[in-house]
């Protein structure tokens, strides 16, 4: 049953120290094969992800398996926290270290006590470095600066991820900022997320909630503003995957999603065997990585140009590739993604008439100014005549032999 609260208890809500409860709790975690955060109590050091492998009901004790080896000089009765969310909410539960059971596989009391640590308004799901889902920040037009890193967690309401790289807008030098850089309330007008599952670009307006360091990392919690009825549903879309994933590991195997229980001899050396930060890349390897996320919609006859086309853009790394056969059919593609599967369209000159270019806006107008439809106009012949607009730029024919299209088709995926 419910109880008071415990003295030196700070959370929110009574704690619960309901032993059925508390049992069914540690079932759903080992059912559902849910990772979870659990710490040395009382420290600031860096939480190890953990996963229950065995409950003994006999003993009460729970078997945990851990992404790291606890020190060996970790003594039986050290008391430890776990943190996890079942059913929309998330607790914090004292228990107790009791020892070794296996490689990465130690023994930890059943808690006597669960405190709701907060009541969160949309649930949190934690992402890996390795699932290779990026943040993209900026906070504002030149100057200013951008920011990078992989994302660690998400929500309907916003985001974290870890910054590994911040950089100069006007000279794009890259600098090493202080936490007063990330000051709560900064906001962040271009907010991008690449290679979520099925949504390889998802684009918002943020505002920094908090910033902490971890590790020697800095995380930036950022809060969406005003996303819109299509934004929302496009994340979750993402967040129900990624709450059917957790839920059904059988068909995680099935669809190529790592289970979270299952690790490779080199995953299970922890830190070391981390994928390197983003931050370590070179500026060319940074933009063809870029490329490879950027999708475009390529608006051509089918034929050899095409295919000639088609060739340019996959040598220099744009591998995200859809086709039109005519303006109409792309402007079409473009309404039904709002812009979010292929930000750019590439549009043979041959394929413009009077009323193309009054179209290609009414759809910008549509979109809004978070949906901008930049325009790539190609022309095999005669140079295309400037539409003023800023978004609609005329290109040189792509070809392998001259790369002086390049640096204009960056710019307008956002690259440079």
């Amino acid at each position: 049953m419910n109880q008071g609260k415990t003295p030196g208890w700070t959370g929110r809500g009574a704690p619960v120290e309901a032993p059925a409860f508390i049992r069914q709790t540690m079932q759903d975690l080992f059912q559902q094969e849910i990772e979870f955060s659990i710490k040395v109590e009382g420290t600031h050091t860096l939480p190890y992800t953990a996963q229950i492998q065995h409950l003994d009901a006999r003993k009460d004790l729970v078997h945990i398996k851990l992404i790291r080896p606890l020190p060996h000089e970790m003594v039986e009765g050290a008391a430890f926290d776990m943190l996890f969310s079942v059913a929309d909410q998330r607790y914090e539960a004292p228990t107790t270290f009791q020892g070794r059971e296996g490689y990465l596989l130690y023994r930890f009391t059943v808690p006597t006590l669960l405190m709701p640590s907060d009541r969160r308004r949309h649930k949190r799901y934690s992402f890996r470095p390795r699932e290779k889902a990026y943040v993209i920040a900026q906070d504002g037009g030149v100057p200013g600066h951008g920011l990078s890193g992989p994302l660690a967690n998400l929500s309907l309401g916003g985001l974290a991820f870890r910054v590994d790289r911040v950089m100069r807008l006007d000279d794009h030098m890259r600098v090493t900022p202080g936490m007063g850089f990330f000051e709560r309330g900064k906001s962040f007008p271009m907010l991008k997320i690449r290679d979520l599952p099925n949504l390889p670009v998802f684009e918002a307006r943020g505002v920094l909630a908090n910033a902490w360091e971890r590790d020697g990392e800095v995380i930036v919690g950022i809060q969406f503003r005003e996303l819109d009825e299509v934004e929302s549903r496009y994340i979750q879309g993402v967040l129900s995957l990624r709450e059917h994933l957790q839920h059904a590991p059988s068909a995680q195997a099935a669809d190529g999603t790592r289970d979270p229980g299952a690790r490779s001899p080199a995953e299970a050396k922890g830190p070391a065997a981390r994928m390197a930060p983003a931050g370590s890349l070179t500026p060319d390897a940074l933009r063809r990585l870029g490329r490879r996320c950027s999708g475009l919609q390529l608006a051509m006859a089918a034929g050899p140009d095409r295919e000639q086309v088609c060739q340019a853009l996959g040598a220099v790394g744009f591998l995200r590739l859809e086709y039109a056969d005519s303006l109409d059919q792309a402007l079409a593609a473009f309404k039904a993604a709002r812009a979010q599967t292929h930000p750019l369209l590439v549009l043979d000159s041959r394929l413009m008439d009077d009323h193309s270019l009054a179209e290609i806006r009414a759809l910008q107008k549509e979109l809004g100014e978070s949906h901008e439809l930049p325009v790539a106009l190609i022309s095999r012949e005669a140079p295309v005549p400037d539409p003023d607009d800023p978004l609609i730029r005329p290109l040189p024919w792509p070809s392998v032999e001259d790369l002086s299209w390049l640096p204009l088709m960056d710019e307008l995926v956002g690259l440079d």
